[in-house]
């Protein structure tokens, strides 16, 4: 009896000794699978630890990593987490934005420019423009720029400015106006699709447009008429010409013809020869044209003339001044006049 009694109890023993061992190994192994390696990646710093049950929030507290308001986490903070897991932190850099007339300094761990701005709620409408485009990607320090454009449709009454039509009257003197219509400006209702940028008007584009009133001419009568004063009077004069004088005289030098040559001393109108009868060019003063010819180098005018006769060397503008005398035609020699064509 004794001896199953110690038998009893040493199995007892024995039992309880494996079981604690197998508990204390069962113990270290449940341990074992409750801590979980975890690497922590701050911008250029990279931090390993070994935590048990936890989330991402309580490993970045542990770790002693503290977050600002525009920092992103790849990881959820309620996340829990998981051997091996990484949980990468990218810091936010400053960022400004120009929109609304405002130029602000944002914090932002975002590159793309429209998740910056869905960030910090900041709205594109209809054709507003961005600068960078949308998906373009912005660095630190960069600018993004908002241009808020916005289209409007409008009407605007315009005046329509009459037009000026100057007839000439040669029987009116001249430098004299006389109005013959009064000008009216007219009106018309313009339609527009205008483009502002900012608040800034940039382009402006007609539609339409309606006459509502048409504008009334107005004419003028301006006087062409000249004058020249004269021993006889104020001559109306039609036409002025400057032109360069020579003189001439019914001799052989003059009109290779000798007294008896039945052509000698007629002109081409066929009319005699005389004081007053010059020689011109046809297609600049036609025969038959009255006129007055002034001198202008101070000397004596010629006066009055008859276009009655024409030269070899008479072209142009160059008028030939009949003298009886040789003396006379040497001394004229060669001169600047102003010619009067008479009315």
């Amino acid at each position: 009896m004794q001896t199953d009694l110690k038998n009893r109890m040493f199995l007892t023993k024995r039992n309880l000794i494996i079981l604690g061992i197998v508990l204390l190994i069962g113990m270290f192994s449940f341990s074992n699978a409750l801590t979980k390696e975890i690497t922590i990646k701050d911008d250029n710093k990279e931090m390993k630890m070994t935590v048990g049950f936890a989330k991402v929030e309580d490993v970045l507290r542990k770790g002693n990593v503290k977050l600002n308001k525009y920092d992103q986490v790849s990881q959820s903070l309620n996340a829990s987490v998981k051997d091996g897991m990484t949980i990468v932190i990218k810091r936010a850099h400053p960022v400004t934005i120009q929109v609304d007339g405002e130029t602000r300094e944002v914090m932002t761990a975002n590159d793309n420019v429209e998740d910056i701005l869905k960030e910090h709620k900041i709205a594109m409408e209809g054709t507003d423009r961005v600068e960078p485009a949308l998906d373009a990607s912005v660095k630190k320090y960069e600018t993004i720029t908002v241009a808020r454009i916005r289209e409007e449709i409008v009407t605007e009454t315009e005046v329509i400015p009459y037009e000026s039509i100057v007839q000439h009257n040669d029987r009116l003197d001249k430098g004299k106006l006389n109005l013959i219509q009064k000008g009216k400006n007219g009106e018309k209702e313009a339609k527009y699709k205008i483009v502002y940028e900012n608040g800034q008007e940039i382009s402006r584009e007609l539609l339409e447009e309606k006459v509502i009133t048409a504008p009334q001419k107005e004419v003028v009568e301006q006087g062409t008429a000249q004058f020249i004063a004269t021993a006889r009077g104020n001559l109306r004069v039609r036409k002025t010409i400057q032109m360069t004088a020579t003189a001439y005289d019914a001799t052989f030098e003059s009109t290779g013809k000798n007294p008896g040559d039945k052509y000698y001393g007629i002109t081409r109108s066929g009319t005699k020869v005389r004081p007053g009868v010059v020689a011109v060019d046809p297609r600049v003063i036609p025969l038959g044209t009255k006129l007055y010819v002034k001198a202008l180098d101070g000397s004596g005018d010629y006066g009055f003339a008859s276009a009655e006769d024409t030269g070899g060397a008479i072209k142009g503008n160059k008028i030939d001044l009949y003298f009886e005398s040789p003396k006379d035609v040497k001394r004229y020699g060669k001169r600047k006049v102003q010619v009067y064509i008479l009315e």
